[in-house]
């Protein structure tokens, strides 16, 4: 961000502007950790409204803006969940539990992961069972 500042003023010809420009430049780096939080808040606004992939991408900022925030690893796992991948959600859920969260999410996390592995059996499970009757079609 310093060197962004320092670049206004090498382009700024009008040097009455400078100090406008260094306390507008204070003002956006005081804001940064307001901006980090803000990604976990859009994305929940587009979990809300079903806009699985652009909630992914801000929950997934808001993990690499903070990686401890319990929220945002279980928000990210949900959205996963929607999105069909839920090895990666498995994986976020898990992180989720890492974290140490209370009872109550343990509990989410935990029925979370086990839903998502009776779900991949049973689509396994369908898989085989077209498998089989597709080769008994065959041998006739």
């Amino acid at each position: 961000m310093l060197n962004f500042i320092l670049s206004i003023f090498s382009i700024v010809p009008n040097r009455a502007a400078m100090p406008l420009l260094a306390a507008l430049g204070i003002f956006i780096t005081a804001c940064l950790p307001s901006f980090a939080s803000d990604a976990f808040t859009v994305g929940c606004s587009h979990y809300k409204q079903g806009k699985f992939p652009l909630a992914k991408a801000f929950f997934t900022k808001a993990v690499q803006d903070d990686p401890e925030s319990i929220a945002a690893h279980y928000q990210l796992a949900n959205t996963l969940f929607h999105l069909g991948e839920y090895d990666r959600s498995i994986a976020h859920y898990n992180a989720c539990l890492k974290l140490s969260p209370d009872q109550r999410m343990r509990t989410f996390c935990m029925s979370a992961v086990a839903q998502i592995q009776n779900l991949k059996k049973s689509q396994a499970s369908k898989v085989a069972s077209v498998r089989t009757s597709q080769s008994t079609v065959k041998q006739y």
